[in-house]
């Protein structure tokens, strides 16, 4: 994601008086390394470069019906590419959503989100198109037997699915439970300690032992924002995670996460976000189940008028592949790969009316890469445009 759509997405907010909005929106992206090759790989029609042409149409409603509140949020996005047409694709994300509310004490949340997205050329190597469905239905509660304290628990079912017949070897079912004890002062602060349990299950891959398809992960986490005074807010997690695979224990993992933000409104029209992170996640490559990235990130922004605004971003990844990779038939080396990545760019927006905004962004990526993760050096250059009514 450039530093534009973000830019972006935050001001295609709904009209507050508005129950139901619509948007449209533009944008044109240059990309010098579009496949993320090494300097000595060879890129599809020997053309590592493209443009490509994204049109996106949205719908938003959200209202209030006495204490129950409905959202939907949905959008569509087609993406055509100058050179390599192959690419070529449409892709549809949606949420809805019921904020419920039963006398003083009990509100909860039931929501169902479906997104369609292209795997990044990054994570999943290759060349060819794989097109990723992401699908997760949640449900929550919570008891608030105090105006500041409130026990909940919540469920939610995860389906991740791709397009390509040689990528099922990725696709995975989770259910994950919560059990949470929240304190909300009057001040509107929130710091929530959360249980989580998570069942999970790469089905497609062999039930033999030493296959990473059956996983647990069990988190204890103490989470929140917090606004330390009227320039700072800090927000995040810290907490400990055992993630145990049920065939190959020699690549459990235990240890601490956690993110911590920290936005600091420096005058009036400039501030700066500085993040720091350390998580556990899947990732698309056969030949890594997983990764432990931390990451450190710096966002500082002014805004030049109430129309303009300035920003920029700098952000290094780190990510460790641990455990023995052991993929019977896919081809994994033995290794415990580690790479290091930079990205930073510029970014401006231009607001002439509440309604339509501009973006122009700038961004350069590199990789160091390993053994089986090649290095990269990538630049992208991003113009956008979105109307709301």
């Amino acid at each position: 994601m450039t530093f534009a759509s973000v830019c972006v997405h935050q001001v295609a907010r709904a009209d507050e008086g508005d129950a139901l909005n619509f948007s449209v929106s533009q944008s044109i992206r240059y990309e010098s390394n579009l496949y993320r090759l090494d300097d000595g790989e060879r890129a599809p029609e020997n053309k590592a470069h493209d443009t490509v042409s994204e049109t996106g149409i949205g719908l938003k409603f959200d209202r209030r019906y006495g204490r129950q509140r409905l959202l939907a949020d949905l959008n569509l996005v087609s993406a055509r590419y100058a050179v390599h047409s192959d690419l070529d694709h449409d892709r549809p994300d949606a949420r809805l959503a019921w904020e419920w509310q039963l006398g003083n004490r009990w509100s909860g949340e039931l929501s169902h989100l479906y997104r369609e997205s292209l795997t990044g050329f990054d994570e999943a190597g290759g060349s060819e198109r794989n097109l990723n469905a992401y699908a997760r239905t949640h449900a929550s509660a919570d008891f608030w037997w105090h105006p500041r304290w409130a026990v909940g628990a919540g469920f939610a079912h995860t389906r991740s699915r791709f397009d390509r017949s040689d990528a099922d070897a990725a696709e995975f079912d989770a259910d994950t439970v919560d059990l949470n004890l929240t304190y909300r002062p009057p001040t509107g602060n929130r710091v929530v300690l959360k249980l989580r349990d998570t069942d999970g299950q790469y089905a497609n891959r062999p039930a033999v032992a030493g296959s990473i398809r059956d996983y647990r992960q069990q988190e204890v986490r103490l989470g929140g924002e917090w606004q330390l005074s009227g320039a700072t807010r800090v927000s995040g997690y810290i907490g400990r995670t055992r993630l145990e695979y049920r065939l190959a224990p020699e690549r459990d993992f235990h240890g601490t996460i956690g993110r911590l933000g920290v936005v600091w409104d420096a005058t009036a029209k400039t501030s700066v976000e500085l993040s720091a992170r350390r998580e556990i996640g899947a990732q698309q490559d056969l030949a890594a189940n997983y990764a432990v990235t931390d990451a450190l990130r710096l966002a500082p922004r002014w805004n030049v008028t109430d129309k303009v605004s300035l920003g920029a971003g700098l952000e290094w990844r780190r990510r460790d592949y641990r455990g023995d990779p052991d993929l019977i038939g896919a081809g994994a080396v033995r290794e415990k790969p580690e790479d290091r990545s930079r990205r930073y760019g510029l970014h401006a927006e231009y607001r002439p009316m509440r309604a339509l905004s501009f973006a122009f962004s700038v961004q350069r990526q590199e990789r160091d890469g390993s053994r089986s993760l090649r290095a990269y050096s990538a630049d992208t250059a991003d113009l956008s445009m979105r109307f709301r009514f």
